[in-house]
Protein backbone atom coordinates (compact mmCIF):
# COMPACT_ATOMS: atom_id res chain seq x y z
CA UNK A 1 0.00 0.00 0.00
CA UNK A 2 1.57 3.64 -0.77
CA UNK A 3 0.73 6.29 1.53
CA UNK A 4 0.85 9.77 -0.22
CA UNK A 5 0.67 13.22 1.64
CA UNK A 6 -0.59 16.35 0.20
CA UNK A 7 0.98 18.51 2.26
CA UNK A 8 1.94 22.38 1.65
CA UNK A 9 1.52 24.65 5.31
CA UNK A 10 0.04 27.69 2.77
CA UNK A 11 -3.47 27.12 2.27
CA UNK A 12 -5.15 27.83 -1.45
CA UNK A 13 -2.10 25.49 -2.85
CA UNK A 14 -4.68 22.56 -4.50
CA UNK A 15 -3.89 20.31 -1.94
CA UNK A 16 -8.11 19.13 -1.98
CA UNK A 17 -8.20 19.17 -6.00
CA UNK A 18 -4.63 17.03 -6.45
CA UNK A 19 -5.79 14.64 -3.55
CA UNK A 20 -9.41 13.93 -4.96
CA UNK A 21 -7.94 13.74 -8.65
CA UNK A 22 -5.32 11.81 -8.53
CA UNK A 23 -7.51 9.48 -6.12
CA UNK A 24 -10.00 8.81 -8.97
CA UNK A 25 -7.17 8.24 -11.47
CA UNK A 26 -5.86 5.97 -9.31
CA UNK A 27 -9.30 3.79 -9.77
CA UNK A 28 -9.35 4.95 -13.50
CA UNK A 29 -5.87 2.09 -13.32
CA UNK A 30 -8.02 -0.37 -11.30
CA UNK A 31 -6.76 0.44 -7.88
CA UNK A 32 -8.58 0.87 -4.57
CA UNK A 33 -8.06 4.34 -3.49
CA UNK A 34 -8.64 5.95 -0.05
CA UNK A 35 -8.58 9.44 1.26
CA UNK A 36 -7.90 10.55 4.40
CA UNK A 37 -9.37 14.58 4.72
CA UNK A 38 -7.53 15.97 7.46
CA UNK A 39 -8.20 19.54 6.01
CA UNK A 40 -10.36 21.54 9.01
CA UNK A 41 -12.29 22.85 5.35
CA UNK A 42 -13.14 19.09 4.99
CA UNK A 43 -12.71 20.48 1.12
CA UNK A 44 -12.65 16.49 0.34
CA UNK A 45 -15.49 15.52 3.10
CA UNK A 46 -17.69 17.78 1.23
CA UNK A 47 -17.14 15.88 -2.41
CA UNK A 48 -17.83 12.50 -0.88
CA UNK A 49 -21.02 13.80 1.25
CA UNK A 50 -22.13 14.36 -2.16
CA UNK A 51 -21.95 10.94 -3.37
CA UNK A 52 -20.18 11.28 -6.53
CA UNK A 53 -16.35 9.66 -5.73
CA UNK A 54 -15.54 6.67 -6.89
CA UNK A 55 -13.33 6.14 -3.70
CA UNK A 56 -14.12 6.75 0.05
CA UNK A 57 -13.39 9.65 2.07
CA UNK A 58 -12.70 9.45 5.64
CA UNK A 59 -11.82 12.16 8.24
CA UNK A 60 -8.78 10.52 10.63
CA UNK A 61 -5.96 8.05 9.78
CA UNK A 62 -7.80 4.58 10.32
CA UNK A 63 -6.56 2.44 13.36
CA UNK A 64 -6.34 -0.72 11.22
CA UNK A 65 -4.79 -0.82 8.01
CA UNK A 66 -7.18 -0.09 5.68
CA UNK A 67 -7.63 -2.74 2.41
CA UNK A 68 -6.71 -0.64 -0.33
CA UNK A 69 -3.84 0.34 -2.98
CA UNK A 70 -3.00 4.09 -2.42
CA UNK A 71 -4.14 6.28 0.12
CA UNK A 72 -3.96 9.80 -0.25
CA UNK A 73 -3.89 11.73 2.96
CA UNK A 74 -5.24 15.90 2.06
CA UNK A 75 -3.16 17.62 5.27
CA UNK A 76 -4.82 21.20 6.28
CA UNK A 77 -3.58 24.39 5.90
CA UNK A 78 -1.16 26.05 8.50
CA UNK A 79 0.32 22.45 9.46
CA UNK A 80 4.18 22.72 9.76
CA UNK A 81 4.66 19.31 10.87
CA UNK A 82 6.09 17.29 8.26
CA UNK A 83 4.18 14.40 7.31
CA UNK A 84 4.91 10.89 8.46
CA UNK A 85 4.39 9.35 5.22
CA UNK A 86 7.62 8.50 3.07
CA UNK A 87 6.22 10.26 0.04
CA UNK A 88 4.79 14.12 -0.30
CA UNK A 89 2.98 15.67 -2.86
CA UNK A 90 3.87 19.20 -2.35
CA UNK A 91 1.50 21.71 -4.70
CA UNK A 92 2.09 25.20 -4.52
CA UNK A 93 1.10 28.47 -6.89
CA UNK A 94 4.08 30.29 -7.83
CA UNK A 95 3.52 33.73 -6.63
CA UNK A 96 6.43 35.36 -4.37
CA UNK A 97 4.74 35.05 -1.10
CA UNK A 98 3.29 31.59 -1.82
CA UNK A 99 6.80 29.96 -3.04
CA UNK A 100 8.23 31.61 0.20
CA UNK A 101 6.15 28.87 2.29
CA UNK A 102 7.02 26.61 -0.02
CA UNK A 103 10.53 26.57 0.35
CA UNK A 104 10.62 26.63 3.93
CA UNK A 105 8.08 23.16 3.94
CA UNK A 106 10.33 21.78 0.96
CA UNK A 107 13.82 21.96 2.85
CA UNK A 108 12.13 20.67 6.00
CA UNK A 109 10.55 17.58 4.28
CA UNK A 110 14.10 17.20 2.55
CA UNK A 111 15.90 17.33 5.67
CA UNK A 112 13.47 14.34 7.14
CA UNK A 113 14.50 12.44 4.02
CA UNK A 114 10.96 12.26 2.19
CA UNK A 115 10.49 11.62 -1.15
CA UNK A 116 8.87 14.51 -2.69
CA UNK A 117 7.11 15.71 -5.93
CA UNK A 118 6.07 18.99 -6.47
CA UNK A 119 3.27 20.21 -8.88
CA UNK A 120 3.12 24.14 -9.88
CA UNK A 121 -0.48 25.12 -10.72
CA UNK A 122 -2.19 28.62 -11.57
CA UNK A 123 1.12 30.28 -12.99
CA UNK A 124 0.92 33.48 -15.17
CA UNK A 125 3.37 33.70 -18.00
CA UNK A 126 2.61 37.16 -17.74
CA UNK A 127 4.09 37.75 -14.54
CA UNK A 128 7.88 37.45 -15.14
CA UNK A 129 8.61 36.38 -11.46
CA UNK A 130 5.93 33.44 -11.66
CA UNK A 131 7.10 32.43 -15.23
CA UNK A 132 10.60 32.37 -14.07
CA UNK A 133 9.60 30.53 -10.68
CA UNK A 134 7.58 28.18 -12.59
CA UNK A 135 10.26 27.27 -15.28
CA UNK A 136 13.00 27.02 -12.47
CA UNK A 137 10.74 24.34 -10.55
CA UNK A 138 10.40 22.16 -13.71
CA UNK A 139 13.68 21.98 -14.56
CA UNK A 140 13.78 20.64 -11.43
CA UNK A 141 11.48 17.93 -12.13
CA UNK A 142 8.23 19.61 -10.79
CA UNK A 143 4.91 18.91 -13.06
CA UNK A 144 3.09 22.11 -14.20
CA UNK A 145 -0.66 22.12 -14.35
CA UNK A 146 -2.23 25.14 -15.79
CA UNK A 147 -4.73 26.59 -14.82
CA UNK A 148 -8.31 25.38 -16.09
CA UNK A 149 -11.88 25.96 -16.00
CA UNK A 150 -12.51 22.47 -15.64
CA UNK A 151 -11.48 22.10 -11.92
CA UNK A 152 -13.94 24.62 -11.29
CA UNK A 153 -16.68 23.52 -13.65
CA UNK A 154 -15.87 19.28 -11.41
CA UNK A 155 -15.99 21.40 -8.30
CA UNK A 156 -18.90 23.33 -8.66
CA UNK A 157 -20.37 20.06 -8.94
CA UNK A 158 -18.30 18.33 -6.42
CA UNK A 159 -17.04 15.92 -8.77
CA UNK A 160 -13.64 14.94 -10.33
CA UNK A 161 -12.25 15.69 -13.36
CA UNK A 162 -12.17 12.28 -14.06
CA UNK A 163 -16.29 11.87 -13.68
CA UNK A 164 -18.08 10.96 -17.01
CA UNK A 165 -20.29 13.94 -16.56
CA UNK A 166 -16.99 16.05 -17.69
CA UNK A 167 -16.39 13.96 -20.42
CA UNK A 168 -17.23 16.73 -22.96
CA UNK A 169 -15.30 19.28 -20.66
CA UNK A 170 -13.17 22.02 -22.63
CA UNK A 171 -9.18 20.21 -22.94
CA UNK A 172 -10.64 17.46 -21.03
CA UNK A 173 -8.49 15.11 -21.73
CA UNK A 174 -4.94 17.35 -21.48
CA UNK A 175 -6.48 17.89 -17.63
CA UNK A 176 -6.95 14.20 -17.14
CA UNK A 177 -4.10 12.85 -19.07
CA UNK A 178 -1.44 15.46 -16.60
CA UNK A 179 -3.23 13.85 -13.44
CA UNK A 180 -2.61 10.30 -14.80
CA UNK A 181 1.31 11.61 -15.53
CA UNK A 182 1.66 12.65 -11.54
CA UNK A 183 -0.21 9.43 -10.76
CA UNK A 184 2.17 7.47 -12.44
CA UNK A 185 5.23 9.35 -10.99
CA UNK A 186 3.87 8.70 -7.81
CA UNK A 187 3.42 4.92 -8.77
CA UNK A 188 7.07 4.83 -10.06
CA UNK A 189 8.70 6.36 -6.94
CA UNK A 190 10.16 3.72 -4.20
CA UNK A 191 8.70 4.14 -0.59
CA UNK A 192 5.38 4.17 1.28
Amino acid sequence: MKVVSSWNPKGGQGKSLFTINLAAAATQLGLKALVICQDQQGTAMLYHKAGNLPFDVINEIPKERPDVDIVFIDHQASDWEVPKSKFILMPLKPARDQYATYIDAYKRAEASGKTILTVVTDGSAHRADEKATTEALQKKGAYVVPSSGVFSRAAGQYRTIFDEQLNKAYKIGQRRAEMQQILARILMKEGE
